[in-house]
């Protein structure tokens, strides 16, 4: 079989599979990266193929968690040919992950994720003109969401009303609701009101598709960068503003303006700790005036 038939009955298995959006276009050009790597063969790639490819894809300074998501692929589309027993080895394998995509800990400083100060959040809000990317990026630091969980918003799920936003389930995720202030509230109704497709997700692209996590976060960067919050080149954690810094942002300040670590872990939607927190119950609404209360406000 031609190895572009075995990335696109790979694509449809994807598809199949119900695996997000994303994860069925970016998958299959990981795979079909390393076939031109390799000269055009994917069944005859072997660890020490994977191990020369790493070396390519880290001589263009790619950060560590991008190859976790090459070889995640990598590895997926290899589970595919084993399942179609068309290899009888997955060249993927838990020994080659723990000795080369494993991440040592350390307590180097340049190692800790950036946070922005409150004024620095202001300037990269007010530097977006585009009022979609300027209330994906707004979202990000008034919720503390992740990159998916903005990816498959609906309207639907929006409650303007009582300034709520309800999430899809996911594994990592506890708490499904999570509050939005006024501020956050009038750039939402701008959107809305110029927002013209009649697609049900909140947020879409120039092609009027659901905007996919890679898509928000070239997006993100951008601006970022602009904004002299981001350096692309760095090395260090510590120069790059990513969308999951918004995460680290939104539970920083609302510990230092003094809301309980309990109600930030409820708001974050951290999976309880042990059984004691599943019984420490959390008014809701006693949650959202302590939210209110302590979120950052940028006076946009």
């Amino acid at each position: 079989m031609e190895q572009i038939e075995l990335i696109q009955e790979f694509k449809a298995d994807l598809k199949t599979r119900r695996l997000s959006r994303d994860t069925q276009l970016q998958y299959p050009r990981y795979v079909k990266a390393l076939a031109e790597f390799n000269n055009g063969d994917l069944l005859g790639v072997t660890e020490d193929t994977l191990v020369a490819y790493l070396d390519h894809l880290q001589s263009k300074n790619m950060a560590l968690t991008s190859l976790r998501r090459y070889y995640s692929a990598i590895g997926g589309f290899y589970d595919f040919l084993m399942f179609k027993k068309f290899v009888s080895v997955n060249p993927v394998s838990s020994m080659f992950k723990k000795r080369y995509l494993h991440e040592y800990k350390t307590h180097n400083t340049s190692q800790r994720r950036k946070c922005i100060s409150v004024d620095e959040a202001r300037l990269l809000v007010e530097s977006i003109m585009n009022i979609r990317e300027k209330v994906v990026v707004l979202v990000f630091l008034k919720t503390g969401i992740r990159r998916h969980e903005l990816s498959t918003l609906d309207i639907t799920d929006l409650d303007m009303k009582n300034m709520v936003i309800h999430l899809k389930p996911t594994a990592k995720r506890s708490n499904l609701d999570v509050f939005f202030d006024q501020e956050t509230k009038v750039v939402l109704e701008k959107w809305l009101k110029r927002r013209k497709d009649t697609s049900p997700a909140l947020f879409q692209d120039s092609l009027g598709h659901r905007l996919q996590t890679y898509s928000i976060n070239t997006m993100f960067k951008k601006y970022a960068t602009a904004c002299g919050l981001h350096d692309p080149n760095s090395k260090k954690l510590e120069d790059k503003l990513t969308p999951h810094c918004c995460r680290h942002w939104y539970s920083t300040f609302l510990l230092q303006n003094g809301m309980k670590r309990e109600e930030v872990m409820e708001l974050r939607g951290d999976s309880p700790r042990d059984a004691v927190d599943l019984y420490n119950h959390i008014d809701k609404n006693k949650l959202k005036d302590h939210y209110l209360a302590y979120i950052p406000k940028l006076d946009l």
